[in-house]
């Protein structure tokens, strides 16, 4: 099972993916709203044993410390080249959201670091970690090629590549050629009938970004 809610002021979509077989849960950006992603899982008796970040950025990670307090066994995953960013607010960036009236972000530090090609498991489902920098130096996404009962493969691909567009560029440590790149040669190589759990916004699938996404054919037909 996936369930998504959107959190915070930029409606982050955090995903928990939850194995009804032994009840347990991971969690993937749990960007903000804390206490209604505890309540979730707490109301739904799940036992939550990762939470894995798609990248550093503030608007991520904002409910990494509550969740930890209320569940202390979770782990809390990250790819190495975004560890720095967790609890930083000037590298996770959320120190510009406080110029608006907002809060900065501090978040423990991880409990495991990731790498292109480890693997993360919630019960039965495994997923592989797909290094996707750009967006961040350390973006990743998640990948599970479970076709069980007939189902199409799953992808939650954070901020790197959205319906009918991708990440933002204009950070610090961001770089459009590389997310470009990530896209065209990590995921549009993956199986078509994938389903996108994106970041920001509505699912979409592999087979449609590869037609419709205006940011990357136009790379692929003139680059």
């Amino acid at each position: 099972m996936i369930q998504k809610i959107n959190v915070g002021p930029l409606q982050v979509c955090c995903y928990i993916v939850v194995d009804k077989d032994t009840s347990e849960a991971m969690v993937v950006d749990p960007g903000a709203d804390a206490r209604v992603i505890i309540d979730f899982l707490k109301y739904r008796h799940l036992l939550p044993k990762i939470i894995v970040i798609t990248h550093g950025h503030g608007d991520h990670i904002g409910a990494n410390a509550e969740i930890k307090s209320a569940f202390p066994d979770i782990q809390i995953c990250v790819h190495e080249e975004d560890q720095d960013m967790l609890p930083y607010p000037a590298k996770n960036l959320s120190i510009l959201a406080a110029f608006y009236g907002g809060t900065t972000v501090r978040s423990p530090l991880a409990d495991r670091l990731l790498k292109d090609g480890d693997m993360v498991a919630v019960g039965r489902y495994t997923f592989e970690v797909i290094h996707t920098p750009g967006h961040t130096p350390g973006g990743i996404c998640l990948y599970s090629k479970s076709t069980e009962n007939g189902k199409p493969p799953v992808l939650f691909s954070g901020d790197t590549l959205f319906k009918e567009s991708i990440g933002r560029t204009d950070f610090p440590g961001c770089s459009q050629e590389r997310l470009i790149r990530s896209v065209k040669e990590r995921l549009f190589v993956l199986d078509e009938r994938t389903i996108v759990y994106p970041g920001h916004g509505p699912s979409t699938t592999i087979a449609e970004e590869k037609k419709n996404n205006p940011f990357v054919t136009e790379v692929i037909l003139h680059g």
